[in-house]
């Protein structure tokens, strides 16, 4: 009778643990790389971004303006306009701009677009219809794939997690 009840006291304390493994683990982090974009880029992440634009406006919202993490943004003819606490807006040539850590939304509307973003978040694309190549793009470790010149839908920057591959043992 005692083991009996031992077993049902282990079966109770580990059967909220099983039950915690059985479910699906939460996404881990996306990739976007973006390659000589013309027209707008909006990207919303939780994450790390780094880049530049040969020349346009970059509206950068930081999320949290008062944790530990700057943005870093430098350019040539930089003009910066401080619409809030928590937004700039900088216009210029030769805009490069750095975010390592935190939560941020970045509003590129120009040319030559570059950017590589690690983190959770979205994106959308908003190509140039004067022009016949809008640049690249890779989402998730995608092939690169062309902008479009019409709005996109939101897209998540966020990779599924991988499936356990079962072995097949002789």
């Amino acid at each position: 009778m005692r083991r009996l009840g031992l077993v049902a006291v282990c079966l109770f304390l580990v059967a909220p643990a099983a039950i915690a493994l059985a479910r699906a683990l939460p996404p881990g982090d996306g990739t976007l790389v973006v390659r000589n974009a013309r027209g707008v880029v909006t990207l919303q992440v939780k994450g790390a971004v780094i880049g530049s634009m040969k020349y346009g406006k970059l509206t950068l919202t930081d999320n949290d303006p008062y944790d530990e993490y700057a943005p870093f943004v430098r350019g040539r003819n930089l003009k910066t306009l401080q619409v809030n606490d928590s937004t700039k807006v900088y216009k210029g040539r030769n805009i490069r701009y750095r975010m390592l850590e935190g939560s941020y939304r970045l509003k590129l509307d120009g040319v030559g677009i570059h950017l590589s973003a690690v983190g959770r978040g979205w994106v959308s694309f908003d190509g140039d219809d004067q022009y016949v190549s809008d640049g690249v793009y890779s989402l998730n470790g995608a092939p690169f794939e062309p902008i479009p010149a019409d709005p996109t839908d939101r897209m998540k920057l966020q990779v599924a997690p991988v499936k356990p591959q079962r072995i097949n043992q002789p």
